[in-house]
């Protein structure tokens, strides 16, 4: 391709082979494709079902890679861990010999959902490789995720829900300034946001400023213009 910026397609699909989603002439960006454990992806060989396929995921970066001419372009995987943990190396390291430029590591297995991160597991996987590994799981702080990665030594975080509930956490909020609620409100409204997307990011980022009543009211408004209604009783937006 002539190009560094190309054309890309956001794809979430069910497919017979997970390879067949790189054979369609464009750039497939998939989203955390050995995370998700769903009990129809793993029933039918997709998500983390993907951490007992190695040869799999080599063959996808590996797709990915062949697709792409710029060598700077940056191709990862996110993951979770295995019981036996040399298989999480053993899946990270082939990986890395294929071509991934990162990679992320949720520290829990495919059963667990709430149970503690594996800090010291994200540790040892980090220790084997020699391209920058991510940490991920339950980082709600930004005080945790400096500790996440003191502990783990990784090259950094990702975090997910705690964003979800607070995007100024790197900034340093304990809580969404309301600032986040003026800004996410002009950008949804500008860029006409689907109705659900946009109250359901509210719902996330008001979920410390609220109490349990305050919740049950404004999680059940159905349009706009009872959000915004709401929001400029309340907090002046």
């Amino acid at each position: 391709m002539k190009k560094d910026c190309m054309q890309t397609t956001i794809c979430q699909e069910r497919k017979e082979d997970p390879i067949e989603m790189f054979h369609s002439g464009k750039l497939i960006k998939v989203c955390a494709p050995m995370v998700r454990y769903s009990k129809w992806a793993m029933a039918e060989g997709y998500g983390a079902c993907l951490l007992n396929k190695p040869e799999v995921v080599q063959d996808m970066v590996k797709q990915v890679r062949n697709q792409v001419e710029n060598p700077r372009f940056s191709v990862s995987i996110k993951i979770r861990i295995h019981d036996d943990l040399t298989r999480t190396v053993d899946l990270c390291r082939k990986a890395e010999a294929t071509g991934v430029s990162w990679i992320t590591v949720h520290g829990r297995t495919v059963e667990e959902r709430h149970q503690p991160v594996h800090s010291e597991a994200i540790k040892i996987i980090k220790e084997n490789m020699s391209i920058p590994v991510i940490a991920n799981g339950d980082i709600r702080s930004l005080k945790e995720a400096e500790n996440v990665w003191h502990i783990t030594g990784t090259d950094g975080v990702m975090v997910a829900r705690g964003l979800l509930a607070n995007p100024a956490m790197f900034a340093g909020y304990e809580e969404t300034p309301l600032k986040c609620l003026w800004d996410w409100v002009d950008i949804a409204l500008e860029l006409g946001t689907p109705y659900t997307c946009f109250h359901q990011h509210l719902m996330y980022m008001m979920e410390k400023i609220t109490s349990k009543q305050e919740k049950k009211v404004f999680n059940a408004l159905s349009s706009t213009s009872a959000v915004l209604d709401y929001l400029t009783d309340h907090y002046g937006v």
